[in-house]
């Protein structure tokens, strides 16, 4: 038995040495494609706001760039969202919405961009790879903001915005694969404004006190205008786009289910509603919806009232006929006015 455990305890040790070299390895990659992004940099002759963030996982980054995106209406402005277009089929550059609504479908886009696409009217939604080429395709765009950008090292920015969830923080302080770092901590400095999301469901926390939780030192030097932010719901919505009052569901007992990248975070902004959440079914993170899922999650459901789900959620499930029971919770991204002061009025 002694040797068994020796020989348990040695294994583990050569596979914690074997991932570490994996994380080395993963990290002089991205340096490698952070400096010949440096290098090779191209600007455009507009103001570029990128939006991102520096863990894996949802740190409410649609949210953000979809009241960022309705700010600069507010303001006058002509927004261009340039985003990846995570999992959508279309590879080279090409527009989701000339702002009347999404020209592709969430297979050929991807989920993010179609959600944007139907809650930002009058702004063109293009996707790509290249952002900069990707931008050519706008039709006069005089701001545009970079979706899932602080890792997009090629394309100059005036302002970037880096989000950290309030309550996974920086997770163990890791480089993927070992944790959720997309990059070393010490690459907040180059974030001009950080936003600490989900303050709602976390009574707040600071940046240092995230690194503390980690098990990791604060990185110096990083940039003092940090703001908080909250995901405060402010509808629910009917696969067939009717609007229901979030009261509909105050005292009720609902059913949740989502493929996101922070499902506990979701759970939480719906129990704020006066909802009770009896269950909740997470998927993976941009999960394509089958009529097999719809029925598994009807019979988790139960007697339950309502289905409550996303807003990226729901517009992958409009097809199935046992989507008319489930409604989608809409969020609003919440925060000081100052930040948008920072965002778009040049220094």
């Amino acid at each position: 038995m002694g040797g068994s455990r020796e020989g348990k305890a040695l294994l583990i040790h050569l596979l914690v040495q074997n991932m570490n070299i994996i994380e080395r390895l993963y990290n002089a990659g991205l340096t490698y494609k952070r400096d010949m992004g440096f290098r090779h940099r191209r600007r455009l002759s507009q103001r570029v706001v990128s939006v991102g963030n520096i863990t894996l996982g949802g740190t409410g980054k649609t949210p953000a760039v979809i009241a960022i995106a309705q700010e600069a209406l507010r303001r006058g402005l002509r927004p261009c969202v340039l985003t990846r277009g995570y999992r959508g089929k279309n590879r080279g550059p090409c527009l989701v919405s000339k702002g009347n609504g999404p020209l592709l479908n969430v297979a050929e886009a991807g989920d993010e961009p179609v959600l944007m696409a139907y809650r930002l009217p009058n702004v063109e939604i293009v996707k790509g790879p290249d952002r900069y080429v990707a931008a050519r395709l706008s039709e006069g765009a005089d701001v545009f903001i970079l979706d899932d950008g602080f890792q997009h090292f090629g394309l100059y920015r005036d302002v970037d915005v880096v989000l950290v969830d309030g309550l996974k923080g920086f997770g163990n302080g890791r480089l993927f694969p070992l944790g959720p770092l997309r990059e070393p901590l010490e690459q907040l400095r180059r974030a001009d404004v950080i936003v600490t999301t989900r303050q709602d469901n976390t009574g707040g926390g600071s940046i240092q006190t995230l690194c503390s939780q980690a098990g990791v030192k604060c990185p110096e030097d990083i940039t003092l205008e940090v703001y908080n932010a909250a995901h405060r719901p402010s509808s629910l919505r009917s696969t067939d786009g009717r609007s229901i009052p979030l009261s509909a569901i105050t005292g009720s007992a609902v059913f949740a289910f989502c493929g996101i990248g922070n499902p506990d975070a979701f759970g939480r902004t719906l129990q704020s509603t006066g909802a009770v959440v009896a269950g909740l079914m997470a998927f993976p993170d941009h999960h394509r919806y089958t009529a097999s899922d719809l029925k598994k999650i009807i019979k988790k459901s139960d007697d339950t009232q309502w289905i409550i789900t996303t807003e990226k959620d729901i517009i992958k499930i409009g097809q199935y006929p046992l989507a008319e029971r489930i409604l989608c919770l809409s969020v609003d991204f919440d925060i000081d006015r100052r930040f948008y002061k920072r965002v778009f009025e040049y220094e």
